[in-house]
């Protein structure tokens, strides 16, 4: 596995007088898969946002690519260059179509002309299976359909890592297997992604570090087969217990 792509060195956020985020410390390799997971309310949403310049914080440090997130728009802007972001509520312009959403960020940020725009968003829509839905405002497209543009979108200013925000909770069996697809092809090909899932199945299977989190702590970060097989912590037995995902004997 090659250098850390993301690094968050004590990471302190808070709101109020409620502790959101408390010393968090983590590493992502590029090209790894990483899945944070954890009870609601941990902190795993409020992390991934940090990554992405949505949330400030206190203390500590985020740095992408060797280089550390300020708070100044000049910062935010490289950073959401270099970081894409899939949401869990799609986030998609309704009054534009699937096309259009997905080349708006090259055209208006990265001053593509509309044609190279276009070829490549029709690319990317194909990679993600919706090339006919091109013309079809997010109205008129599925739940799974929306997710699937929107990850085209994310990756329409080729991102160095992208961050996935519960992408498949608001969605129906179906379409939750047509996003894990998507994402499960993105890890294989070497995708820098940072997840937050509580589909076990999928960080069983595709993640290389499963990083466990409650009341804004980590409380232990391992491979796979180890996290699942015999996690170390009693938290994160009862957690696993809770959502069906007992370890594997």
């Amino acid at each position: 596995m090659s250098e850390a792509l993301i690094s968050v060195r004590s990471l302190c956020k808070w709101y109020g007088a409620w502790c959101a985020l408390d010393h968090v410390s983590l590493e992502v390799r590029a090209g790894s898969c990483t899945v944070l997971c954890g009870p609601s309310g941990s902190g795993k949403s409020t992390l991934l946002r940090c990554l992405n310049g949505l949330e400030e914080w206190e203390a500590g440090d985020v740095i992408i690519g060797g280089c550390p997130v300020a708070r100044r728009a000049r910062d935010l802007r490289r950073l959401r260059r270099e970081v894409g972001m899939v949401f869990q509520s799609f986030n998609l312009f309704p009054h534009l179509d699937a096309l259009a959403n997905v080349t708006i960020a090259p055209r208006v940020v990265g001053r593509q002309r509309r044609a190279d725009a276009e070829r490549a968003g029709m690319a990317l829509l194909a990679r993600v299976g919706l090339a006919d839905q091109a013309r079809k405002l997010p109205a008129d497209l599925s739940g799974g359909q929306q997710q699937r543009v929107a990850i085209a979108r994310a990756l329409a200013m080729a991102p160095r890592a992208l961050l996935f925000d519960e992408p498949t909770s608001a969605l129906d069996p179906e379409s939750i297997k047509e996003v894990l697809d998507i994402m499960v092809e993105l890890a294989e090909s070497g995708t820098t992604m940072v997840v937050v899932t509580h589909e076990m199945g999928f960080a069983r299977h595709v993640a290389h570090n499963v990083i466990f989190m409650d009341r804004g702590r980590i409380v232990e970060a391992a491979d796979p087969a180890s996290f699942f097989k015999a996690p170390a912590s009693e938290r994160a037995r009862a957690f696993l217990g809770e959502i069906g995902a007992t370890p594997v004997a």
